[in-house]
């Protein structure tokens, strides 16, 4: 309950410094609707699939939803991926879907140097739902 009051209360601070910023731009943001990551690869080689949406009553579910609708995941680059993608790594195509119609998708790996903590903290979030879809 806490982790959710506490993803409120950020997305909360985010909408209001979105409005006090620029209120047209705030009216028209869009919101995230869903989230899902597939990650493949690794040691076994499986291919699972995550998803949330609004839907998912989870505190990191909500979470990542109101991360992935900040300007700060929204400018991420499609690709953070190593210059050797060898060796069992884990990969991750994160595909999240706005209120306005628009899908972002961003691919990443494990370590992988200057992945930025915001794409990374979703994939925890999105992941660790417990609910693969």
């Amino acid at each position: 309950m806490k982790q959710m009051f506490r993803a409120l209360t950020v997305a909360a601070a985010l909408v209001a410094a979105l409005i006090a910023a620029d209120p047209a731009a705030a009216a028209s943001a869009p919101y995230t609707e869903s989230i899902s990551v597939t990650q493949s690869g690794g040691l076994a080689g499986r291919t699972e699939l995550f998803s949330v949406d609004t839907t998912t009553r989870d505190d990191r579910a909500a979470q990542a939803l109101s991360l992935t609708a900040t300007p700060q995941y929204r400018t991420l680059a499609p690709v953070y991926l190593p210059t050797n993608p060898c060796c069992d790594r884990q990969r991750y195509e994160v595909v999240t879907h706005y209120s306005n119609g628009t899908d972002k998708t961003v691919v990443t790996m494990d370590g992988v140097p200057g992945t930025p903590p915001v794409l990374l903290e979703v994939i925890d979030l999105v992941t660790n739902t417990g609910a693969p879809a």
